[in-house]
């Protein structure tokens, strides 16, 4: 290499050209250093003054335990006696809050994988995702990505609003913090697994799994939990009803989420993927259909207690007093009646049994499809009830010491009854157009006897009979008109059977009860109806007039019943004017039992033959029949202190019917109208009687024909009631002898 001659200015340019780097390089260091203090000291100003901020913004977002959290609505559940789930009641959310311990872990991995996979490590907050979604949105200009942790979605559902905005952010994971000090990560994962909506109206993992599987959640598979934990994210858009091909996609998404993360086998989630989804396309319907028409009378007793919105969603636990076995019977008496039957419609049937030391309701038949009609005949519908209201007239003579078996009418068609301040006397038929003569209130009740009815009711007062009636359980609106005797106002099959349970309580009347309990979700015992009742008439009272219905049962117009049920029992059977409305009212120590039978809508459609003790005494004694084996099947037990009876001073009781205005022609019938059911329970309409017309024209009378005045001639059970005390001339004069001396 040849040698380079430097000269001495070479040299001190070359000096002076490393001084010059000497003194930009420490110049740029010392503008550096004070760069990099400046910056400190920026962000220190900067990272203060955020603080100062968050601290003075935080200080004013209320602790947790401050905060109302917000009451998610929760499934109300309604059983049977037995404890036996029958019906689920639920609003726009449909919730059933479960217990750790019966979601699968399955469920509880494949949440956390997708929805938060530090949920374990993070306290709260996940700094590393909150960094990762502000600069995702500061890129997008608006808020584009959460970064919530499962714990922040919980505190969203639980405690805040849904807005999207920095404010609500801080204060959810300031929350959020404090709810980590409280809760372990298992409780954290459960409640909002409770309460994470799943779409189809689904909130929480038990009624999703019960909505898309028709099962609990804790029998859910890989393959199901993958599907439901991929749909809280768009619920609606990874349906898998609407849209199956998005929804496996996202489902296959979850099961390669999990394998990544070690919570399945790659070879698992391959092969899980190659699963259908399996899902239904309607919910699982959990209500029983046989007590359809009974939940929506104890439905809507709860609304009357505890408003729309805690009885769908306030998670209470009603126990009823439903006997589904009762209930199949009924059902199966009502529909093997009348299902074959046709008159050019097709008449319905209600059934209802009540147990009369409490009041319960063991069986309630409204219709045959609740679907296709939502009226309850058996409590909603207003119906006459014909010859079935002459116990309330019995009962009330009873009451003021009557003596059935010794007191005696005069039957004669027509009988006519002048009423006070009438311009037109009272005019009554028996049914048949015959005249069984003098008879006892006892073998009239037998029979059913319209005249000496019609002579009694005047005797006991109507005024008398509505007080006494509505005192057994009838809350319908009577009016103290005399053709009440003949069944010429509406009812309905639920208090009818009410009021005879009195009679079979030994006179002690108790409304009718549907629910035994209700239980709040803390567990407590919150509604709880009283069943001890109030007494209408005496223990030796009510057993006289049983002892008078026993009669009906085993040898009168009732007395078919016997060839099913043949053991002690009580009734009285009801036919309305046209056979438009058949009854039979039965009842035994242990239950009382109603059954009638009828055109269902709002018109009056006559079915010929059909009167309560051709169709409705015989349904009566085969649901009886059906329900034998939970009965003990014993008589009436005799009162302590039998009735004394007072001289009965009947102004009709010691007189022959009054002849006709004329004598010259016999009264015609005139059709007792039938009340058209009504919707609501609040109205009852009546008919306004006879008596008191304001027209002078000749007199019309009113019965209300009956099956129970076909004939005289009515054949005693042997030891259930006495025998017919005379047949013809010579039982009259035998009568009219014992009556004189």
């Amino acid at each position: 290499m040849p040698y380079t001659k430097y000269t001495t200015e070479d040299i001190h340019r070359q000096r002076r050209r490393r001084a010059q780097k000497r003194t930009a390089k420490g110049r740029a260091w010392r503008v550096g250093r004070i760069l990099i203090v400046l910056g400190v000291l920026l962000a220190v100003v900067f990272v203060a003054l955020a603080g100062g901020v968050i601290y003075a913004f935080a200080r004013n977002i209320p602790e947790l335990d401050e905060l109302q959290r917000r009451q998610n609505p929760v499934n109300t559940t309604i059983y049977d006696r037995d404890g036996k789930l029958i019906a689920v009641l639920h609003g726009a959310e449909n919730r059933v809050p479960l217990a750790s311990s019966k979601i699968p872990q399955i469920m509880k991995d494949a949440t956390v994988a997708v929805e938060d996979q530090r949920f374990y490590e993070h306290h709260g907050v996940d700094f590393t995702g909150v960094v990762r979604a502000a600069v995702e949105n500061f890129r997008a200009g608006g808020i584009v990505q959460g970064g919530s942790t499962i714990t922040a979605q919980l505190i969203k559902n639980a405690y805040l609003d849904t807005e999207q905005t920095y404010t609500r952010k801080l204060r959810e994971a300031v929350l959020s913090w404090q709810l980590e000090d409280k809760w372990s990560k298992d409780r954290i994962l459960t409640e909002y697994l409770n309460t994470v909506y799943y779409g189809a109206g689904a909130y929480g993992v038990e009624a999703a799994a019960r909505t898309y599987f028709h099962k609990s959640a804790k029998d859910l598979t890989l393959k199901e939990a993958a599907l439901l934990a991929a749909l809280p994210r768009f619920p609606s858009q990874y349906s898998p009803v609407a849209d199956p091909k998005l929804a496996r996609e996202r489902r296959d998404i979850v099961l390669d989420t999990m394998a990544s993360q070690g919570y399945i086998t790659e070879a698992r989630a391959e092969k899980t993927k190659k699963k259908k989804l399996g899902v239904f396309k309607k919910p699982l319907d959990q209500n029983d259909t046989s007590a359809t028409y009974f939940v929506d009378y104890v439905t809507r007793q709860l609304i009357k207690r505890y408003g729309t919105a805690v009885t769908f969603g306030g998670g209470l636990k009603v126990h009823t007093s439903i006997d589904l076995d009762w209930q199949a019977a009924a059902i199966k008496t009502i529909q093997g009646t009348v299902g074959d039957l046709d008159y050019g419609f097709k008449p319905a049937g209600a059934l209802v049994a009540v147990e009369p030391k409490t009041g319960y309701i063991r069986a309630m038949v409204g219709g045959e499809d609740f679907e296709k009609q939502k009226f309850n005949l058996a409590w909603q519908a207003r119906r006459q009830a014909g010859s079935a209201m002459k116990t309330f007239v019995l009962s009330t003579a009873v009451t003021q010491g009557m003596n059935p078996r010794s007191t005696y009418y005069i039957s004669k068609s027509p009988t006519i009854i002048p009423l006070p301040g009438a311009q037109e006397p009272w005019v009554v038929n028996t049914y048949s157009g015959g005249s069984a003569g003098r008879i006892t209130v006892e073998r009239a009740t037998w029979i059913s006897d319209n005249t000496v009815y019609a002579q009694l009711i005047m005797d006991s007062g109507p005024s008398n009979v509505v007080r006494l009636a509505d005192a057994m359980g009838i809350n319908s609106k009577l009016q103290p008109y005399p053709s009440l005797t003949l069944g010429a106002q509406a009812v309905n099959p639920l208090e009818m059977t009410s009021a005879y349970a009195t009679l079979a309580s030994g006179g002690v009347a108790r409304r009718p009860q549907a629910i035994v309990k209700v239980v709040l979700p803390s567990g407590k015992v919150d509604w709880k109806p009283k069943t001890k009742g109030k007494r209408a008439m005496s223990e030796g009272e009510a057993y006289v007039i049983t002892q008078v219905l026993k009669g009906v049962a085993s040898g009168g117009t009732g007395s078919v019943t016997g060839a099913y049920f043949p053991y002690p029992r009580a009734g009285k059977t009801g036919t309305t004017d046209d056979y438009v409305d058949a009854w039979y009212c039965g009842y035994t120590p242990e239950v009382s039992v109603s059954v009638w039978m009828g055109y269902p809508g709002d018109y009056l459609h006559p079915m010929p033959g059909v009167a309560g003790g051709t169709y409705c005494a015989p349904m009566w004694g085969k649901f009886m029949k059906a329900i034998a084996g939970d009965l003990k099947k014993g008589d009436f037990p005799a009162p302590d202190k039998p009735m004394v009876f007072k001289p009965w001073k009947g102004k009709y009781s010691t007189m022959s019917p009054s002849p006709s205005a004329s004598d010259t022609t016999s009264p015609t019938p005139k059709a007792t109208k039938t009340i058209k059911p009504e919707p609501t329970p609040t109205e009852t309409k009546t008919i306004k009687p006879e008596p008191t017309p304001t027209k002078t024209t000749t007199p019309t009378p009113t019965p209300t024909p009956s099956d129970e005045a076909r004939t005289v001639t009515v054949l005693a059970a042997a030891g259930e009631a006495e025998p017919p005390p005379y047949e013809g001339l010579l039982g009259w004069l035998r009568d009219l002898l014992s009556g004189i001396f």
